[in-house]
Formats: C-alpha cells, structure tokens, sequence
C-alpha cells in the first residue's frame, strides 16, 4: 500500500479497519450514502494532487455513493471486494469493517483504474460474445465480473464500466475462452 494514497471508506468503523491494517494511511470518510457537497468537493480536490482510492461497501449504498464521487471526474481507483466477503458474521450486514485483514490487502493491491477518454467496446462486441440478451448471458457476466474483480453489474452498465476501465476486448475473449474449456 503506497501512503501517497488516500482511501475513502463510508463510515468510521471502515476507517478503523483500514488503519488497523495501514496505521499512517489517510482516509476520507463519507459518513454514510448522504455525502455531502463539501466532502464531494475534498475527495475531487485531493484527487487532483494525490491517488484517491475509492473502497466503499460492496452495496447498493456503496455503488450510489462511487457513482456520486466519479461523477466529478477526479482521478480515482477503485478497490472492489466481493459482497460475500464483506458480510457480518450473522450474514445480515455488509461492510469494509467485517472483512479480514487479507481481503482487504488483496483489494488495496489489486486497484482498478479508470480511463475515461475511450469507448473501444461496443454492445454488439457484449451481444457476440454472449454477454447480453442470451439465455445464459447473466451467469457469463458473473464469471466475466470475478475474474476482473469488478462488482457484478447488468449488460448496460457493464458496457459503461469495461470502457470505463479501459479493458480490452482481447482481455474479455481470453477470459471467455478459459471458462469455455
């Protein structure tokens, strides 16, 4: 983890998480899906002169929240964790704070990019690889999303987030053609 960075988490439970794991990090905490215009405005400012990692909760929350802060077009990177893994141990919460230590360095040191200057993926290259309006498209999309470790998402918006991210479509077709065999 470079100490350059900062992580912005949702609540003061992920913070401590977080620094429990890195204690000089700085963090940005949300506090929670009503996030306001002056932290909004913080985390763009800060992405303009340091790498700002987007790690929020892997829910509906956490997504609204990530689109929110992309939408002022700062330079972020996103760390993704799988829902399952975010779960409380009643499986009734889900949250950064009750993940364990080695999910959470997994997904601090496998950070997604984004680039937001290129649509090279269209949505006929989706259709012919059966990623949409198919049959067995979902459970395609599923594999597809693990593998790049990206939040599972429906056709349409994981159009927006393979251009967004800047994969290519070899990348996909070599993806697709190992859960072939």
């Amino acid at each position: 983890m470079n100490y350059k960075q900062v992580i912005v988490v949702e609540g003061t439970h992920d913070e401590q998480k977080i620094k429990s794991i890195y204690p000089n990090i700085d963090c940005i905490v949300t506090n929670g899906s009503e996030i306001s215009r002056e932290t909004l405005n913080l985390i763009y400012q800060t992405s303009l002169i340091r790498d700002v990692v987007l790690f929020l909760d892997p829910d509906f929350p956490g997504k609204k929240i990530t689109n929110e802060i992309l939408n002022t077009k700062g330079n972020f990177k996103i760390a993704y964790i799988n829902k399952m893994k975010a779960l409380n141990k009643t499986n009734t919460k889900v949250g950064i704070e009750h993940c364990n230590k080695e999910d959470i360095v997994l997904a601090l040191n496998n950070l997604i990019s984004l680039d937001y200057t290129r649509d090279s993926i269209t949505r006929l290259d989706l259709l012919r690889r059966g990623l949409i309006s198919n049959e067995n498209s979902a459970s395609k999309r599923s594999v597809l999303c693990e593998k790049l470790n990206i939040p599972y998402v429906n056709g349409k918006a994981l159009l927006r987030n393979l251009n967004m991210l800047g994969i290519k479509l070899e990348r996909i077709d070599e993806i697709i053609d190992e859960f072939k065999s």
